[in-house]
């Protein structure tokens, strides 16, 4: 006796599967690695995402899918076209980007001062002049202290330090520029954000 063919899956079903796909190898990511990432068995993924059959893929698949590509439900359903809810760059990528500014001179750094602790700040000297800096009171805030930043924040403010006091010392030729260099690679390399 024949088995019944499967019937193709069709409608919202399609392209859930055509979304998830696309996102798939816009990410260079196959089904074993997306199914390791979701916490989901390769097999119950791969039933999902098959065209024929009757497996459908439950809401916890849907959510945990849409959180791993940073996309929302709705696109996976296709509802909008909006693909990425916020694709965050690496803290590497940020801080390489604030070196070729500082580098380039299309930023100034000025030192201001709140609650008697001094800050490194940037300006663009081509729109503005120098700013003026005003002490500020934190403390009555209700985010003073250790909360007042995000760890991501505080890993790109610790690098910006790193890299300027380096940098201070390349320009006073106290520490050669290939050691300037590998100093920072390494430092940008071992960035967990």
């Amino acid at each position: 006796m024949d088995k019944p063919e499967k019937k193709e899956k069709e409608g919202i079903q399609l392209t859930i599967i055509d979304k998830i796909e696309a996102l798939m190898n816009e990410n260079n990511i196959n089904q074993a690695t997306l199914a390791r990432e979701i916490n989901i068995g390769q097999a119950q993924l791969s039933k999902c995402l098959s065209r024929k059959g009757s497996n459908y893929i439950g809401i916890d698949t849907l959510i945990k899918l849409s959180d791993y590509f940073k996309v929302t439900v709705d696109h996976l359903l296709g509802r909008t076209s909006l693909t990425t809810v916020s694709k965050q760059r690496s803290n590497t990528d940020i801080c390489r980007n604030l070196i070729n500014l500082i580098e380039t001179n299309a930023v100034n750094i000025v030192t201001g001062s709140v609650d008697d602790c001094n800050y490194k700040m940037f300006y663009f000297s081509n729109y503005l002049s120098a700013p003026k800096t005003k002490k500020k009171n934190l403390s009555g805030s209700k985010s003073a202290g250790n909360d007042l930043y995000h760890p991501k924040g505080i890993e790109i403010n610790a690098f910006i330090e790193y890299y300027l006091k380096l940098r201070d010392l390349n320009k006073k030729n106290e520490l050669p520029q290939a050691f300037f260099e590998q100093a920072i690679e390494d430092r940008l390399n071992q960035m967990r954000y």
